[in-house]
């Protein structure tokens, strides 16, 4: 049987204004996105991550229902940095 690597890879850590953004939303919207971003510690193997383009070529999105998370990933560090979330309709303005 095979298993698979649970081992985390990368630290999770919040900005400023992720904490700020998190702590916005009702309660039970702010535990489905803490409980989808523990998944972020294996960033690599997820399918749900999308490349950001324009001006935020550097970061990457997952989605949470009607909520985009967006990231930023450190290599050297192995950190991956949650920088804002919000609203589809104004998280890229």
């Amino acid at each position: 049987m095979l298993q698979k690597n649970l081992e985390s890879s990368y630290t999770i850590k919040f900005s400023d204004e992720g904490i700020k953004k998190l702590r916005k939303l009702d309660k039970k919207q702010a535990v489905k996105i803490g409980d989808k971003i523990q998944y972020l510690s294996n960033f690599c193997s997820l399918n749900t991550i999308k490349k950001m383009e324009g001006r935020l070529r550097s970061n990457y999105r997952m989605r949470v229902g009607d909520i985009r998370v967006i990231f930023d990933v450190d290599e050297e560090n192995k950190t991956v940095w949650v920088v804002d979330m919000g609203f589809r309709g104004g998280i890229y303005k």
